[in-house]
């Protein structure tokens, strides 16, 4: 199957590519509408400046915001370069899935996965959210792969989705109860409890130690500038749960990104990054 992947026809690997755009201009809507509420849906897309409703023709993954020069053709305020961005972003994700394990249901449903992510990555780092609404199918979806991926059993899934959210929720019941303050975000342990659910339980601790590792990096790097991520008050989500206004602490930066980076790395470079820390401890040990 991986000797099928890798060598996908270039049409077949163009046009994958090209879905993966247009899921990811879906997930752009997503992104900007699920954490406030509205219908992803309904309306059709529309400037975030104006409001206008954009025409099909400018709604053309990438090629139509480079043809607009990064402006709404009503108002010419700029568009964020994001947009593009995550339409690049999911179209290779889509390429990379189907080449690591061929035409198949199974890369459907990792790439189902990967975007996922993308998207609740995004939406943590404009609001410090982890909507329930995304994180919750997510969880379903992945306790149900079995169907589609060999690879993982029915009660490996089930285990990784226990183990996942076991581990994060005895932290943040820690720190509400004991240390009175949030040490974890319930967004983060369901997604985990995802996470768990379609990678099984063994991946979960490579998972925890790269997203760790890789956030304290980035918030030490921010510490080291001296420049403070975004501490506006998280709004209030559409969903079954609440927050009170709540501001992170100094230098603190969501986790959310940097589970959902880890989970795909480990899913594209699993083997490679658990014999490397393998060979590391030896290394350290011998």
């Amino acid at each position: 199957m991986q000797d099928l992947a890798r060598g996908l026809p270039l049409a077949f690997t163009l046009w994958v590519f090209a879905v993966g755009a247009v899921v990811g201009s879906f997930l752009n809507v997503v992104i900007a509408r699920v954490p406030k509420g509205p219908s992803i849906v309904s309306p059709g897309s529309r400037c975030p400046r104006c409001g206008s409703p954009i025409a099909w023709y400018d709604n053309i993954p990438v090629i139509s915001w480079i043809l607009l020069r990064a402006r709404c053709r009503n108002c010419g305020l700029p568009i964020s370069p994001r947009y593009p961005l995550v339409e690049v972003l999911t179209g290779v994700l889509a390429v990379a899935v189907f080449r690591r394990v061929g035409p198949s249901w199974t890369a459907v449903g990792y790439f189902a996965f990967a975007a996922a992510l993308v998207a609740l990555a995004y939406i943590d780092l404009d609001t410090w959210l982890l909507p329930h609404q995304i994180t919750w199918p997510l969880l379903a979806l992945g306790l149900a792969s079995p169907l589609w991926n060999r690879e993982l059993t029915w009660i490996g899934s089930l285990i990784g989705a226990a183990a996942g959210f076991a581990l994060f929720a005895v932290i943040a019941l820690v720190g509400e109860k004991l240390l009175k303050r949030e040490t974890m975000g319930w967004g983060d342990v369901w997604l985990l409890a995802a996470i768990g659910a379609w990678l099984g339980c063994p991946p979960l601790l490579p998972v925890v130690l790269l997203s760790a590792v890789q956030g304290a990096i980035v918030g030490s790097i921010l510490l080291a500038i001296r420049r403070e991520p975004d501490r506006t008050p998280r709004p209030e989500p559409a969903g079954p749960s609440s927050d009170d206004d709540w501001v992170p602490p100094k230098h603190a930066v969501p986790y959310g990104p940097f589970l959902s980076l880890a989970a795909l790395e480990y899913l594209f470079f699993g083997d490679r990054l658990v014999s490397g820390w393998n060979h590391l401890l030896f290394r350290l040990l011998s």
